[in-house]
């Protein structure tokens, strides 16, 4: 569909972005008493430290948290938690008049965030460098335009005491009363359900997370006792399928969690039984919900909020089991 527009309507429209972002521009000028986002970061390091989270990678050969686009130096004029810094995220930002976004996961796709080389992704490499492609290019432009700042904070949230992103999780579900923990897994949580069918805990967990894409393996009248919990890769379920009736994951990898599911289920073997499989947003998005309260603690005279990253899936409809 072809939809004209005046130049009078298009001169207001442009005008009225050339005077947010002038606005925002002037926001983020040097002022002694504003904060600067790196004095931001300073403070969620001083409020972890008095917690006795001290400030290390918990994993030194891959450090994925610290500032990923931006001036630290930068003043904040509002900061922004959400789960992912998409480009709808940041749009939001700037029309909200926020230019400090705090994201859970990666901004520029690799783990690193590494563009020269994407190296860090092993098995999936993407020979080249995505320094000079366009969707990098036109989002750091949007960034530098907008004086917007990029931090990344992934690892040091996970060691928050609870963890907000697996405490958000099991809110959504309603599941804080059959939470039991465990040890040795990656994920120290499990679920002791009372009895209910595979197919019946599946959706649960998709109208609980409000997901059109969840998927499953396992028979579908599969009693369900003991959820177990997961995160990306079969390594780090292998544990969790021995002593559960199903495990939910976030994102698993096609080629190694689903294949072994299926190929114990076809061998008869007493484990593992099942897997339910939500995507990464709608698995650990609910625990930046209650970032910005967190934050205001230690950041009372900034604005903070928390903006959706969203799914990014849609499915097709298919046939109730």
């Amino acid at each position: 569909m072809t939809t004209s527009i005046s130049r009078r309507t298009f001169g207001r429209g442009a005008a009225a972005t050339l005077l947010l972002n002038r606005r925002l521009a002037r926001a983020c000028s040097p002022t002694p008493d504003r904060l600067t986002a790196e004095q931001v970061v300073q403070r969620i390091r001083s409020k972890m430290a008095s917690d006795g989270i001290p400030w290390q990678p918990p994993f030194p050969w891959k450090p994925v948290d610290g500032f990923k686009y931006g001036d630290p130096a930068t003043p904040v004029t509002g900061v922004v938690f959400t789960f992912q810094a998409s480009f709808e995220v940041l749009k939001k930002a700037v029309q909200a008049g926020k230019n400090f976004i705090i994201s859970h996961e990666r901004m520029f796709w690799d783990h690193l965030d590494d563009l020269g080389t994407l190296q860090h992704d092993q098995p999936f490499e993407v020979p080249g460098s995505l320094e000079t492609d366009p969707v990098v290019v036109a989002k750091r432009r949007y960034c530098e335009e907008n004086s917007l700042v990029v931090w990344r904070f992934h690892d040091h949230q996970h060691m928050l005491k609870p963890d907000p992103i697996l405490t958000g999780l099991i809110a959504k579900l309603g599941w804080q009363r059959y939470s039991v923990p465990v040890q040795g897994q990656m994920i120290g949580t499990a679920f002791v359900l009372p009895e209910t069918p595979l197919k019946e805990v599946a959706r649960h967990v998709a109208r609980s997370l409000d997901s059109t894409t969840v998927r499953v393996i396992g028979d579908p009248n599969l009693p369900v006792k003991r959820v177990g919990l997961g995160a990306h890769k079969l390594v780090e379920i292998l544990k969790p399928l021995q002593t559960c009736d199903v495990v939910l994951m976030s994102e698993p990898q096609d080629c190694d969690a689903f294949p072994y599911l299926r190929d114990a289920i076809s061998l008869g073997m007493p484990h593992p039984k099942g897997l339910i499989a939500a995507n990464h947003e709608k698995f650990e998005e609910w625990g930046e919900q209650d970032a910005p309260a967190w934050l205001k603690t230690v950041l009372p005279e900034l604005p903070v909020e928390f903006i959706a990253a969203g799914d990014p899936y849609w499915a097709l409809p298919q046939k109730q089991i």
